[in-house]
């Protein structure tokens, strides 16, 4: 009689009805029973993926031996495996043909509830005081349900229905749906990082632990081997907004925007392999906004700004309107150009004011006069048939220009100073 190799117990090895012969006309092989011992897991070795138990009721030790699965293959280790850990409960098989033991499986330790059943959960049935239950901290499962989770939250869950569920909290899970094959991702920060740039929904580092901030950023390079990207978008509280340089910085500080009481919340900046393509940070060689091409934001007041360092074209199809309640201030380094190629018209209300060294109206062919200028007015001729005839005998009137003609008489230019008006002007 020979003890079966790697069996040992706490007093000593216990021999085995097992024979060194594999076959004999008296014992042929195969012809012993397999032997199945509750156990459990007392150390591991990992290095070697092996394991020692030790039996429930014996106290008799297995030493290192392998632990099964459903599947596995030694190609490339491929198949379904689990490391277990210390204290987890299994079935140890001891082979019929004398090969040596293995785990068989694991199994739940059986533990009693000590509360009373309640009207849901009467007694004697789930729950009911003296049960006993194998559940072990195990979510409770519909019928059909497949579960994989691990010891700190993380799971894998197959629900009946197709339903599949992916995490590793709460917070931090993906469901896949086939109802409209919908994939739901739930998170309290979400990163994903691409070869292309990054997108980022997130919560501020360093903001209220009880109210953080909340950040969407994207950053997109514009070859995949750039090192840096070149063009961010970021929604949310900023609190590193991108820098302005030139004009820019003043018409944002006349904005008021940036500050803690107006703070941006939508920014979209163009500057060349300038942003770190993960975190979206300004770490380019110009940090002082210099490389900056384009730049516009919206703020939490309503402001809207844009700085561009290039031309700007708008090109509607339709009709354009601009409505405003405040002031509207256009100003150029150079000239400007407006056309309508039907009716152009400005009203000023009770004011327009047109300065300039010289201006000019329909470009300046024609005289305009004002209030003061002085004027010469012809009349022209005084038709006879307008003029009442003269009594018998009465000396007739004879203009400076010499006898009537037939279509009457002629009359002298008049000069004078134009001494009213009105804002209207006709050329």
């Amino acid at each position: 009689m020979t003890a079966i190799p790697g069996v040992k117990s706490a007093a000593g090895p216990k021999p085995f009805q097992n024979t060194a012969f594999r076959s004999s006309w008296t014992n042929p092989e195969g012809s012993t029973g397999a032997i199945i011992r509750e156990c459990k897991v007392v150390d591991i070795n990992l290095k070697l993926w092996q394991v020692d138990v030790i039996s429930q009721f014996d106290q008799m030790w297995f030493l290192n031996v392998q632990v099964s699965s459903p599947y596995m293959h030694s190609n490339v280790g491929d198949g379904i495996y689990v490391m277990p850990e210390i204290g987890a409960k299994c079935h140890v098989c001891i082979p019929s043909d004398g090969t040596p033991p293995f785990v068989l499986d694991f199994i739940m330790p059986m533990e009693t509830i000590p509360q009373a059943g309640t009207a849901e959960e009467p007694e004697g049935r789930d729950g009911g005081t003296g049960d006993a239950t194998f559940s072990g901290g195990r979510v409770r499962p519909k019928p059909g349900d497949i579960y994989i989770k691990g010891r700190d939250g993380n799971f894998c869950i197959l629900h009946r229905g197709g339903v599949l569920q992916i995490g590793s909290s709460e917070l931090s899970q993906r469901l896949y749906i086939p109802l409209q094959n919908l994939i739901t991702d739930i998170s309290q920060n979400y990163r994903h990082y691409n070869s292309g740039g990054s997108v980022q929904w997130f919560l501020a580092p360093g903001e209220s632990e009880t109210n953080p901030a909340t950040l969407y950023r994207e950053t997109f390079r514009l070859l995949a081997g750039d090192e840096k990207a070149t063009i961010r978008i970021t929604k949310g509280l900023l609190k590193d907004a991108a820098l302005e340089n030139g004009d820019g910085v003043t018409e944002q500080v006349l904005l008021g925007s940036g500050t803690d009481e107006n703070p941006i919340l939508w920014e979209v900046v163009i500057s060349p392999d300038t942003f770190n393509p993960d975190s979206g940070a300004n770490d380019g060689p110009d940090t002082d906004g210099s490389a900056t091409v384009l730049r516009y934001y919206f703020d939490r007041a309503g402001g809207a700004f844009m700085h561009t360092a290039g031309s700007v074209s708008l090109v509607c199809d339709k009709k354009l309107t601009i409505r405003t309640k405040g002031d509207i201030s256009i100003s150029t380094d150079s000239s400007f150009f407006v056309k309508a190629k039907k009716t152009g018209r400005i009203d000023g209300g009770s004011l327009l004011e047109i300065t300039g060294k010289v201006t000019k109206i329909n470009g300046g062919s024609k005289p305009c006069a004002h209030v003061g200028s002085i004027v010469e007015i012809s009349i022209g001729l005084i038709p006879l048939s307008s003029l009442t005839p003269a009594a018998p005998g009465a000396p007739v009137l004879i203009g400076p220009s010499g006898a009537p003609t037939a279509a009457g008489y002629p009359q002298p230019t008049l000069k004078g100073t134009i001494i009213s008006g009105n804002s209207t002007i006709l050329v």
